[in-house]
């Protein structure tokens, strides 16, 4: 990332559009805000890049803590999702590693995932249609052009409860419907006070 500043000793400068414009003709405010905004923004740089290299020192050493935890216990390395959680002797400090896998499906499958619980729907379901209907329906309700996939996949839970192969068939079709694209590992510190509660230290790491 490069962070540019105009200087006064550039006979023109630049605007948005990329249209000169002679030095002269800049104002007061204009020519302050070159100079700070260009500072703020480098420090803010530095101090992204040191909690970039301080989040990788963080995976390490918890990769560390688990293969040693692992080795004096008799556990195996990568077993689960890689969710853990370290504390130092008197447990005044906790450090939490925790792994989310963001969940969407593929738009074909869930679609036709969909219109098999419509079909159910429009049938009736013997006594079962009132609870399951305004299920289905929040369920499919999109936000910003997503699903729930958490109501989604909480569909699957009243299979038992819904005896129309239809409805089982909508819920295989949503199992293969699931896709995990990526992953995301959050690391957070907590210092215990004098309370007794754990406070959790600030640092933002999941946009790093």
């Amino acid at each position: 990332m490069t962070i540019k500043q105009q200087q006064a000793k550039d006979k023109v400068w630049f605007d948005e559009a990329g249209t000169q414009i002679p030095y002269n003709r800049t104002t007061m405010y204009e020519r302050n805000a070159e100079r700070s905004t260009f500072k703020l923004a480098t420090e803010a740089l530095k101090i992204h890049e040191q909690l970039a290299a301080y989040k990788e020192r963080v995976r390490k050493e918890a990769e560390e803590l688990y293969k040693l935890f692992c080795e004096e216990n008799g556990g195996k390395i990568g077993k689960g999702k890689g969710n853990a959680t370290f504390y130092n002797f008197d447990r005044s400090i906790k450090v939490e590693v925790s792994i989310s896998e963001a969940i969407t499906f593929d738009e074909n499958t869930i679609q036709l995932a969909k219109e098999k619980l419509d079909e159910v729907l429009s049938d009736g379901l013997n006594g079962a249609k009132d609870f399951v209907k305004p299920l289905v329906m929040e369920a499919f309700q999109t936000s910003n052009g997503k699903l729930d996939t958490k109501r989604v996949l909480g569909l699957r839970r009243y299979t038992d409860r819904v005896r129309d192969n239809r409805y089982s068939l909508a819920m295989q079709l949503i199992d293969k419907a699931v896709r995990r694209p990526d992953s995301k590992t959050y690391f957070r510190v907590w210092v215990r006070d004098s309370n007794g509660q754990y406070k959790d230290i600030q640092l933002n790491f999941a946009s790093i």
